[in-house]
Parts: C-alpha cells; sequence; structure tokens
C-alpha cells in the first residue's frame, strides 16, 4: 500500500470530498473474504459470480483484488464516485487511516501544508 506517512493532526482534520483520487492509484484493492461476501450479496450474485466478474488475482498471489480499469482506477469508480461505496472493501474503508496513496490526496495535501506552515510559524516565534 501507500508509502506515506501521515501526521494524526492532520488525520484528524481529514474530511473525505470525493475526489476519486484515492481510486486512481496503481495499485491493488486487496479483498478479504467478508469483502467478497458482502459485495456479492449487494450486487445480487453469489460469492463466484462476484469473483469472475470483478476480482483478480493480486500481485501477492495469495489473496484476491478488485479489477481495474485499462488507466488502473478502480472498475468501480464511475466519475468521481464509488458505484458500491455503502459495500466498498475494508482497504478502501481505512484510508487514508490505514494507507495512503503516493501520488497524495488533494485534501490530505493541502491539510499537510497547512500543518507544516503551523509548525514553522511555531519556531518562528
Amino acid at each position: 500500500m501507500g508509502d506515506r506517512l501521515v501526521d494524526r493532526d492532520v488525520l484528524k482534520a481529514f474530511a473525505c470530498t470525493g475526489c476519486g483520487t484515492c481510486c486512481r492509484w496503481t495499485g491493488s484493492v486487496l479483498l478479504t473474504d467478508r469483502d467478497i461476501a458482502e459485495m456479492a450479496v449487494a450486487m445480487g450474485l453469489s460469492e463466484q459470480e462476484f469473483i469472475d466478474r470483478h476480482a483478480r488475482l493480486a500481485p501477492n498471489r495469495i489473496q484476491l483484488a478488485l479489477t481495474d480499469h485499462p488507466d488502473g482506477s478502480c472498475s468501480f469508480l464511475e466519475g468521481d464516485r464509488c458505484s458500491i461505496y455503502e459495500t466498498r472493501p475494508e482497504q478502501c474503508r481505512s484510508f487514508p487511516y490505514a494507507w495512503s496513496v503516493s501520488e497524495g490526496c488533494p485534501e490530505l495535501d493541502e491539510l499537510a501544508a497547512k500543518q507544516k506552515n503551523i509548525e514553522q510559524a511555531g519556531q518562528n516565534t
């Protein structure tokens, strides 16, 4: 997952703006058994049908991941919105608290810049 650590104060102030940047990163959305079961039910599919239509073998070769569009974005991203938001995978639910995208999240980047400015101002007084 992402390699960028986010400051706790920034995370406390974070509120998703729904820009979809985190859904466009070129990585894998790893699926848990629970993710598969919940998404399959929400889509009216059996778990096997869900896997056949919407999953692929992850690069780690030990679990499944969501399929991607050719540009690397999530196959459930429609415009800037997640078409399965209510049943999105745990990995998606944990953003940005457990991981972040290396390309950056505009909201996180803005909050981090503000935090840096506050810290620098405090050092200069």
